[in-house]
């Protein structure tokens, strides 16, 4: 997700974050709000990827839910708040009764985040996202590079794991039952040649 600092003002509270109307979008960090910036069509194409794929194994055998970038999470402490809306999410049963502030923000980390990474991205930015999820309870964050083709799963007490398209990725303990091949999840490479 591709982010713009807009602001700095006095810290902006969770009651107020969640008040804001959903358009523009923005994130919350450590007070301040930040805008979520248009992403690119391969961008965008690639959540829709990720969210059908997985979509698909947690609906039919009911294991929670799947959320696209609208669906907002606390990461932070209360004061200043942090809330982070990642481009695909999945929150298993067992957490989909946590306490919501407007309707909006889950109280916590989902099961699993999946960053799609921007050209405006820092690394910085990336490890520090990864970070507050897993800390506020997440059980694992994908990051997917779609000029690298790979996807680097981190979860808790264990070095990240970085696959590539020739791999097929798992939901391990936080998405049991899901597989697929990271070529599924990434733009299919398209020939440059012009060749039919």
């Amino acid at each position: 997700m591709t982010t713009q600092n807009i602001a700095a003002a006095p810290p902006v509270t969770l009651e107020e974050y969640a008040a804001l109307p959903k358009h523009p979008r923005y994130e919350l960090v450590k007070g301040v709000m930040v805008e979520l910036m248009v992403a690119s069509e391969e961008h965008e194409h690639t959540g829709s990827l990720v969210n059908w794929h997985m979509s698909a194994h947690v609906f039919p055998n009911r294991l929670g839910r799947v959320y696209t970038s609208n669906r907002g999470y606390v990461t932070g402490p209360d004061s200043p708040a942090t809330s982070r809306m990642p481009d695909v999410s999945f929150v298993s049963n067992a957490r989909l009764d946590r306490p919501e502030l407007a309707g909006m923000l889950y109280d916590g980390a989902p099961d699993l985040a999946v960053e799609i990474l921007s050209d405006s991205n820092t690394l910085a930015e990336i490890a520090q996202k990864v970070s507050e999820y897993l800390n506020a309870g997440g059980r694992a964050v994908w990051v997917i590079d779609i000029d690298a083709r790979t996807i680097t799963v981190h979860t808790p007490n264990a070095p990240p794991l970085t696959l590539n398209d020739a791999d097929t990725i798992d939901g391990g303990d936080y998405l049991p039952g899901f597989t697929c091949p990271v070529a599924d999840l990434l733009p299919a490479i398209t020939s440059q040649t012009g060749d039919a």
